[in-house]
């Protein structure tokens, strides 16, 4: 299965400017000898902060399906390649959230995340401005003959372990994690925020025994600047491949369905875990977190 990684910079609020980067990189894509999916980063489509002006760049259902039809036009993006997306999704029930979406031929939607954990401290506001989502689900997709279990974490979800035991419950074979991170500090030549995604992303697609798709914006909002440096771990937890820091880029790698085998028997941490312990003893503590509230 091969993946490619669209590492690109984003206009603030342009989405038809976005759509024309995005256009770029898959023709790119398809001169380098195309790709079975195509990852962009967090609200590749519409930038990142986007604050009071976010009500300028948001697509309900049919605008995000224009949009998808646009793309296709502009790139000649093959009908078997599948293109996730992120972009500030409006509901039927005229919520706004911070959305995903895996794109497959005339399927603008046809697998959609939506954000869970929308962090609101230090720098970040976005529950301010959206709502978060309350389900982490998979899709399965074919590539090559070969089934693929996949599930996406929109960047401050990838931060919670919770959601990669979710992800790990549900017999994932690839987790999709796009992010717009800022970089932050610096640790040993290497970015804090660097520092830390890398350790995150391999220990958990180590944990879980899957493949893991990091794609990191690039660019300048504001204040603030995104690194970049996306990257694929395999299910040993080893990082296979990297993109430039700060600079766009297009990651290429070939993922291969039996080192997922290979690292689970090696380690078999999904085999041996008992999901029904796990489910009571959370309900427990969940009981106790409730009780000391009450208190």
């Amino acid at each position: 299965m091969r993946i490619a990684l669209g590492q690109v910079d984003c206009r603030l609020g342009n989405i038809p400017a976005n759509l024309a980067t995005h256009a770029d990189v898959l023709t790119a894509v398809q001169q380098q000898g195309g790709a079975d999916l195509v990852l962009f980063p967090e609200l590749s489509l519409t930038g990142y902060r986007l604050r009071s002006n976010i009500q300028r760049a948001m697509l309900d259902d049919a605008q995000l399906a224009r949009a998808w039809g646009q793309l296709r036009e502009q790139s000649a993006v093959p009908p078997e390649t599948c293109c996730v997306l992120g972009y500030v999704e409006l509901s039927a029930r005229s919520a706004l959230h911070n959305s995903t979406v895996i794109a497959c031929g005339e399927q603008a939607r046809r697998f959609r995340h939506r954000k869970v954990y929308l962090p609101t401290y230090g720098m970040f506001e976005e529950e301010r401005y959206m709502r978060p989502g309350d389900r982490f689900r998979t899709i399965d997709l074919t590539w090559g003959g070969q089934p693929w279990r996949v599930g996406i974490l929109c960047c401050e979800d990838a931060w919670h372990s919770s959601a990669w035991t979710i992800m790990q419950a549900r017999g994932v074979d690839l987790v999709l994690v796009n992010s717009a991170s800022p970089g932050r500090g610096v640790e040993a030549e290497r970015l804090g925020s660097q520092q830390s995604w890398y350790g995150i992303l391999s220990t958990f697609a180590e944990l879980s025994g899957c493949w893991v798709a990091y794609c990191n914006r690039v660019g300048f909002e504001d204040d603030i600047h995104f690194w970049g440096g996306s990257a694929v771990f395999a299910p040993t937890g080893e990082m296979m491949a990297q993109g430039a820091m700060l600079d766009p880029d297009i990651v290429h790698f070939e993922l291969e369905k039996q080192a997922i085998t290979r690292a689970r028997l090696m380690v078999p941490l999904a085999a041996d875990e008992d999901w029904a312990l796990t489910q009571r003893e959370l309900g427990d503590a969940q009981q106790e977190i409730l009780k000391d509230g009450q208190s």
